[in-house]
């Protein structure tokens, strides 16, 4: 039991260390659910960002002058816009050159209305906001402009009749055409164009709407020689600084690109709350990450509260954990239970074993003593009465009459002990087969042979008692054993000294049919009815009892009455004494009585 409990002791100190454990690694489950997902986000912006970052510059053209037609025929074709379908997230794109001031012109491509077109004025609210970023920008001045672009590809050279015939002050073909013989002086020159990576910015318009849009800065050198060239080719003389850029859609920034990469990235218990939830308090049930977008991609924001803008949460409800607790809990508990009565009722049941094995052993030391002493009386007196004869003590008939009677008697004594060992072996091993017959018969016209009726014993009989299963041996085994019981704890004093003397009685009511033998002795204790009936049973020692008896007479009764399909008890007799009460099974009318 000790190992027992020593390992039930550990696993629950182990459950309840893991529970808490558990418990303690929420907040760190949520945080790596929230940095999963803004890594996830933040991959998918970086390929788009990448993406338009291989754009080539002069993609932002209403027409675009191919390089493999430099020196040839003017051929224009259109930007890869129009090529290919536009990318998740983009709105649409637009390009101004900076040097033009903050009314500069500028081109806008878009796919919202039909096809791709170019937007022009006050067409949409995109015109509008990038008409605002051409202000903006000019108002943040030179040192702002350039420290917003952080990160500088590497510089290439292009053919500068190619530079210049793709940005071309507003693209005059005819002009292009008409002096185009005045770029062969130049086909052998070649500009250095600076490329910035994209730029992030966001911020709300006055009526709330989101803003989120990329720029990058594209720098051209400029080459004197084109100061001398027409007005299509000279806007180029002092170089370039243009601003490209697009519109990311931010439903779908915020919205509709978190909610999709949670369903990929999050794992249970952790639970994805979109933007426009309800904003979530911590608690102890509920553990709680927000992320900030804007914050955590680092945008560029105008003000810094927008920085807080479309809030999205991650929460792990610990509910569920405490449940799961509960149950292992409860399931420890039971298993506990459990081993607690498997392990009681095994010591229960070891202890009933070894007070069962103990008082075999004291019964059986008790009737070996008392065959001993039982076996001893009668040899000695056996052989004491023979010798006497030997010898010729006894003088006349009388006396030898008297000394064979002795040993007669003493002998008989031996015999019943033997027959009753017998009986309870025979018992044992040989099936009984009892027969109807009428108890009240037998026991008028056996019991005075059987056990010497006279005055110390005496028979009521129910006329009304039904015919009963029974064998003879068994009534003569029940019977006489029982009256010899009473006769030897309970012995009247032959009816002169007022005493009662031993009833046998049979009786018929709602019980069934019974035989009771009743005495007048001094009872049996209450923890003592249930033993008086086990084999070798006797009460005391046998060291300083002094009535006869080996312990095996009640026991007979109980498996005579067993085998007849019946069964006996003992109660207290109303008065004093003992009800030794054997109940019978009735038997059908109309079959023979055994033989006696």
């Amino acid at each position: 039991m000790l190992p027992t409990f020593v390992l039930g002791g550990l696993h629950w100190n182990q459950l309840r260390e893991q529970q808490e454990l558990e418990l303690a690694e929420l907040p760190l489950l949520a945080e790596a659910g929230r940095d999963r997902l803004i890594d996830s986000v933040r991959s998918r912006l970086e390929i788009l960002l990448e993406a338009e970052n291989e754009r080539p510059f002069n993609d932002y053209q209403r027409r675009v002058y191919p390089e493999d037609q430099l020196m040839s025929e003017l051929v224009f074709v259109v930007p890869s816009f129009e090529q290919n379908p536009a990318p998740d997230g983009v709105q649409g794109w637009f390009a101004w050159d900076f040097r033009q001031g903050p009314k500069a012109p500028y081109e806008m491509f878009a796919s919202d209305w039909g096809g791709w077109e170019r937007w022009s004025g006050r067409e949409s609210d995109l015109a509008e906001a990038v008409e605002e970023l051409i202000a903006h920008d000019w108002a943040d001045g030179f040192p702002k402009r350039i420290t917003r672009y952080d990160y500088l590809r590497d510089p290439f050279s292009k053919p500068l009749a190619y530079v210049v015939i793709n940005l071309s002050k507003e693209q005059d073909i005819d002009c292009l055409v008409r002096e185009e013989p005045a770029l062969r002086d130049l086909d052998s020159e070649l500009v250095e164009i600076y490329q910035y990576d994209f730029h992030v910015r966001f911020y709300l318009e006055p009526d709330g709407t989101p803003r989120v849009l990329a720029t990058r800065l594209i720098m051209v050198d400029g080459n004197r020689k084109l100061a001398r060239m027409p007005d299509c080719y000279s806007n180029l003389a002092q170089g370039a600084t243009l601003i490209q850029g697009f519109f990311i859609d931010p439903d779908w920034l915020f919205r509709d690109l978190p909610r999709d990469l949670a369903a990929q990235v999050l794992r249970l218990p952790e639970t994805f709350h979109p933007v426009d939830s309800p904003s979530l308090t911590p608690s102890d049930e509920q553990v709680v990450e927000k992320i900030y977008l804007v914050d955590e991609l680092g945008f560029e924001t105008y003000d810094p509260q927008d920085a807080n803008f479309g809030e999205l949460q991650i929460s792990i409800d610990s509910q569920e954990l405490h449940l799961r607790h509960g149950r292992q809990t409860r399931g420890f508990l039971a298993v506990a239970l459990m081993l607690m009565l498997s392990l009681g009722t095994g010591m229960h049941l070891l202890l009933r074993s070894v007070k069962r094995e103990l008082d075999q052993a004291r019964r059986t030391e008790n009737f070996v003593a008392a065959v001993t002493h039982e076996l001893r009386t009668p040899v000695s007196a056996v052989r004491l009465y023979g010798e006497m004869l030997r010898d010729g003590w006894a003088a006349n008939e009388e006396k030898r009459a008297e000394y064979y009677g002795r040993i007669v008697t003493e002998a008989g004594r031996l015999e019943t002990m033997v027959e009753r060992v017998l009986e309870k072996s025979q018992l044992a091993s040989v099936e009984t087969k009892p027969q109807p017959g009428d108890l009240n018969e037998w026991l008028r016209g056996h019991a005075g042979r059987q056990w010497k009726l006279s005055e110390d014993v005496r028979l009521e009989l129910d006329p009304t008692l039904p015919r009963v299963w029974m064998t003879p041996e068994a009534l003569r085994s029940i019977v006489g054993n029982l009256v010899e019981n009473a006769r030897k704890y309970a012995a009247p004093q032959d009816g002169r000294g007022g005493a009662e003397p031993i009833l046998v009685r049979t009786v018929m009511d709602e019980l069934g049919p019974r035989l009771e033998v009743l005495d007048r002795g001094p009872g049996i204790p209450d923890e003592d009815k249930r033993s008086v009936f086990d084999a070798f049973y006797r009460r005391g020692d046998e060291g300083t009892r002094r009535s006869k008896g080996t312990g095996l007479g009640l026991h007979l009764v109980k498996i005579q009455a067993q085998s007849i399909g019946g069964d006996v008890e003992v109660l207290d007799r109303d008065g004093g004494g003992c009800l030794f009460r054997v109940r019978l099974d009735p038997a059908p009318a109309g079959v023979e009585q055994p033989e006696a």
